[in-house]
């Protein structure tokens, strides 16, 4: 068994719809649109892991609905991964090294865009089995045509995003680095 395995089972995994219903709770029972954008946006110094939380538990979400078995995950930062998804499929476990990307709004970096963000996916080197999850927090519309991808670099490239500015219909694209890619629509859960 590889010892990675091991090590992966006995991480804590998290609930991602679960998660995403309690933010949702948050969101509309509490005024956040009175707190700085730094907090409510979760980009606070000490808030990162709770943003990252959350773009894994939409990411673990919508593979949910795609797969149609629920999608779990855990923190478990290392060199090439941020989360480890984990699912059960036929009474085996399965587990899956993720990297979290983000595209970030224009207020947080006004000099970015895609394809800057997909050309440093480069430097994982040997890493086939990792599946890279893009968040695409943009208000704009993407376009992938032109997009130079990191094929034969990593595993899967998946695109996520929010398809309506109230946040209740998202998006999720790929797998980008296969031939037939799709588009999976889904609800935030408690929307």
């Amino acid at each position: 068994m590889d010892i990675r395995i091991r090590q992966w089972e006995g991480l804590r995994y998290l609930d991602s719809e679960k998660i995403l219903r309690g933010l949702r709770g948050i969101a509309t029972t509490h005024a956040l649109h009175e707190l700085p954008y730094e907090i409510r946006s979760l980009r606070r110094r000490d808030l990162p892991a709770y943003g990252e939380g959350r773009q894994a538990a939409l990411f673990c979400f919508a593979m949910s609905q795609v797969a149609g078995v629920p999608v779990s995950f855990a923190h478990a930062e290392c060199s090439d991964y941020d989360i480890v998804a984990r699912y059960v499929k036929d009474d085996v476990a399965h587990y899956v090294p993720v990297q979290l990307k983000e595209l970030v709004p224009e207020r947080v970096n006004s000099g970015t865009n895609l394809q800057t963000e997909l050309d440093k996916i480069r430097k994982y080197v040997d890493s086939h089995e990792l599946v890279v999850a893009f968040h695409l927090n943009v208000e704009q519309r993407v376009e992938f045509s032109g997009l130079r991808l990191p094929v034969g670099v990593v595993g899967e490239l998946w695109f996520y995003g929010a398809s309506t500015p109230d946040q209740r219909r998202w998006a999720l694209i790929g797998d980008m680095l296969r031939e037939n890619r799709y588009v999976y629509e889904f609800t935030y859960p408690g929307a």
